[in-house]
């Protein structure tokens, strides 16, 4: 029993013993620990202040004209040497194609030559061929538009009505002026023979007067064909005739005045006018004509 006790103190002091080193050593672990951080902390202050200052050197020296000059410098020969370079490469792709040249044998450059040239000849005769193509199909179709010109012609003539102009005869009565345009008739002399200024304007040169019809201002036979028929009324059969100045877009409408004034009994005769001449003028023995 006294082994067994001894036993029992001896395993306690063995623990005690092992707890006491290991504390040690966790307390001077600890202890480097902390100087290490201590070090390294200090360290990284040091290399802080150093780039601060190597920064801070930086600056002022970018912002130094010298050091500006110098970049600028520097970043022109990278340009010139990349320049040269690129005219190198040039140079060197030149001479190989050269050589590649060269040294191909002469027959074969010439059998492409050849080929080149017959390919570019085709070509042209390609294009040739559609110019030709083209002037012939112009050449058709202008055919073709004076073959409908000429049918259009034929279809114009055959709806043309031919009119047998009336015989004229020569007459010593006192003639009365009507011009007929745009569709209405136009009376050069009032009743009382003095000018008709209200539908016709005149234009008074040395020698002659022009008259100018007022579109619009006429007598129109469709709505007032009274007013045409008193005029003829008062005019004496026996010494005035009616001589109508016909414009060509009128025609009808003189085919009706026409009809009433030899319905009063008044002689007429007729002249036709085109647009295209211009209007028309009284000289000084009038713009007489045969009457019918």
């Amino acid at each position: 029993m006294c082994d067994a006790f001894g036993g029992i103190i001896l395993l306690a002091v063995l623990v005690t013993l092992l707890t006491s080193n290991e504390r040690q050593g966790h307390a001077a672990a600890f202890a480097d620990t902390q100087e290490m951080l201590q070090r390294r902390l200090a360290l990284a202050e040091t290399d802080l202040q150093q780039s601060l200052q190597l920064s801070a050197s930086l600056q002022s020296k970018a912002n130094d004209e010298r050091w500006k000059s110098q970049l600028a410098l520097l970043a022109t020969r990278k340009e010139l040497e990349a320049t040269i370079q690129n005219a190198r490469d040039t140079v060197a792709l030149n001479n190989q194609e050269l050589d590649s040249a060269n040294s191909a044998d002469p027959a074969e450059r010439l059998k492409f030559l050849n080929a080149q040239l017959a390919a570019a000849q085709a070509r042209k005769l390609e294009l040739q061929n559609s110019v030709n193509a083209a002037e012939e199909n112009s050449k058709r179709l202008q055919q073709r538009v004076e073959a409908l010109n000429r049918q259009v012609t034929v279809k114009y003539d055959e709806s043309v009505r031919s009119l047998r102009l009336p015989k004229e005869h020569q007459t010593g009565k006192d003639v009365r002026y009507i011009i007929v345009q745009y569709g209405s008739v136009y009376p050069c002399r009032n009743p009382d023979l003095s000018r008709n200024e209200i539908s016709i304007n005149w234009t008074s040169h040395l020698d002659d007067e022009t008259a100018h019809p007022i579109r619009g201002k006429g007598i129109d036979l469709a709505r007032n064909p009274r007013d045409l028929e008193t005029y003829f009324k008062i005019q004496s059969k026996d010494s005035v005739y009616i001589a109508f100045l016909v414009f060509e877009d009128s025609f009808p409408t003189f085919l009706r005045a026409k009809q009433m004034a030899v319905a009063s009994g008044l002689a007429y005769g007729w002249e036709a006018f085109q647009n295209e001449h211009g209007p028309v003028t009284f000289g000084e023995n009038g713009h007489t004509t045969n009457p019918q």
